[in-house]
């Protein structure tokens, strides 16, 4: 089972842009699924993740170009995957006229398999904080629990299972920027702390 990651981004994009102003070991992986747009179409390398540790923290860029820069391995794993170790793998981004995703997968260091996903992008023309986080929070099967700033982590079902959801917004050189990040769990309301702490992280680098 793949849910999809790119195309919910994809399509917060299409519709602020037009006007409207994201497990146990039996489980499926979480996972971003590929995106077939009238623009572009990616895929994925075959060659495995480095397993080296380069991250070196996202400073609020002035153009958004990539994903893994924003959340380290380390920050997403305390969140939501307990003692599993990860490492990131950036995939190729994903282009739909003028807006841009960029996904970054989280992978079991053992086994590569993913355990969760970072996506962001700038929705073209949204000036509104507010309207972009209850855009964001249109998927979550519950109600939102919003967070310190503009974000909040909500409970997200596909099937039977239920993943975590958490959405960060932030207007931020000229352009509002999304962040979405996906688990593989369940929302845990005793990680209120550590979902608090990605989203502060991931305001501060947007």
């Amino acid at each position: 089972m793949r849910l999809p990651r790119r195309l919910i981004a994809v399509a917060f994009v299409v519709a602020a842009a037009a006007g409207c102003s994201a497990t146990a070991a039996n489980r499926p992986a979480v996972t971003s699924s590929p995106v077939t747009t009238s623009a572009v179409t990616t895929t994925k390398t075959s060659a495995p993740p480095s397993t080296v540790s380069t991250f070196v923290a996202a400073a609020s860029p002035a153009r958004l170009s990539a994903a893994c820069p924003l959340l380290d391995s380390a920050e997403y794993k305390r969140a939501f995957s307990g003692d599993r170790e990860l490492i990131t793998d950036e995939d190729a981004p994903d282009k739909d006229g003028n807006a841009i995703s960029y996904t970054c997968e989280y992978l079991r260091t053992s086994s590569h398999e993913p355990a969760g996903t970072l996506v962001v992008f700038a929705s073209p023309g949204e000036r509104s904080e507010k309207t972009s986080l209850k855009t964001a929070a249109t998927i979550c099967s519950g109600a939102p629990k919003f967070l310190p700033g503009n974000a909040f982590y909500c409970d997200y079902q596909h099937d039977q299972y239920e993943y975590t959801y958490l959405a960060v917004v932030k207007f931020s050189h000229g352009e509002m920027r999304i962040a979405m990040v996906t688990g593989d769990l369940a929302p845990d309301p005793t990680r209120a702390d550590q979902y608090t702490s990605v989203a502060k992280s991931l305001t501060e680098r947007l």
